[in-house]
Formats: structure tokens, C-alpha cells, sequence
């Protein structure tokens, strides 16, 4: 029994050719390097805000807000002798010194992959924007505690 072949009404005839990706422009991808370093500078920013609270709940803890301001080094070096009463301390600094290389890890990633061609630039930019924010803020604080200290 041989096949026959369909009549041509049984395919439908359109008036234009499907574009296909040979031609013209070459289909773009999503960057690699950008999606890394988009989730480098989250992470970043989550471990930032993460240190910052730690700290502040130690700080909170241990100084007594009565307004003497002479006392206070010596309350501090009487209540945290040992180092395991300082280590929340040591481990938030630790983390915002985690999470300042990470952002420059993941700014330079982002650069990197906003200078691939043939790549979607989105993830890129979005990575080198919230890897950016840790490192201008620190040179913004920077500055504004230089420009404190001058004046007073």
C-alpha cells in the first residue's frame, strides 16, 4: 500500500516566509557572567544588611544609654573580656569584609559580561548596579567622615 500524497488544500498557503535566525541578526542569549554577577550582588547586599544588624544588636546590647560617655571604655573592657564575648562583632566585620570583595568580584563580572557580544546585556547591568551600591556607599561614607571631621 503506497502512500499518497495529500491534497495542496490540506496546507494552507500564507503570503509571507517565517524568519528564521540565519539572517540578520544572530539570536541573542542571556549572559552568564551577568546572571552571576546579578546573584553575586544580592547575595552581597543580603550579607551587608545581614552584618549591619548584627552589629547593631551587639552594640544595643552592651552600651548603656545614660548619656556618660566617660565610663563607657571602661564598662566595655570590664563586660567583654573574653573572645567569645566579642565574637559577634568579629562576625559581622568579617562578613562586610565578605561582602565588599564579593561586590567587586561582582561588578567586575557584570563588566565582563556587558562587553560580551551576541549576549542580552540585562543581568549585566542589573548586576553592575547593585554591585556598584556597596562600594560607591563606602567611598560616599568615606568622604562625608572626612568632610565631618574637617569642620568640626
Amino acid at each position: 500500500m503506497s502512500e499518497q500524497e495529500p491534497p495542496e488544500s490540506a496546507y494552507p498557503q500564507y503570503d509571507f516566509a517565517p524568519v528564521s535566525n540565519s539572517e540578520g541578526e544572530p539570536h541573542k542569549t542571556q549572559s552568564k557572567l551577568g546572571i552571576a554577577s546579578f546573584i553575586i550582588g544580592l547575595v552581597s547586599l543580603i550579607l551587608i544588611v545581614v552584618a549591619i544588624f548584627v552589629s547593631t544588636s551587639f552594640i544595643m546590647d552592651h552600651i548603656k544609654l545614660d548619656g556618660n560617655s566617660d565610663t563607657l571604655r571602661t564598662d566595655l573592657e570590664d563586660q567583654l573580656k573574653d573572645a567569645n564575648d566579642v565574637m559577634p562583632i568579629i562576625v559581622a566585620g568579617l562578613m562586610m569584609l565578605l561582602s565588599f570583595g564579593s561586590s567587586l568580584v561582582g561588578l567586575i563580572l557584570g563588566i565582563v559580561g556587558a562587553c560580551a557580544k551576541d549576549k542580552k546585556k540585562t543581568f549585566p547591568v542589573i548586576g553592575i548596579i547593585l554591585n556598584a551600591l556597596l562600594p560607591v556607599g563606602l567611598v560616599c561614607l568615606f568622604v562625608l567622615g572626612v568632610a565631618l571631621n574637617g569642620s568640626s
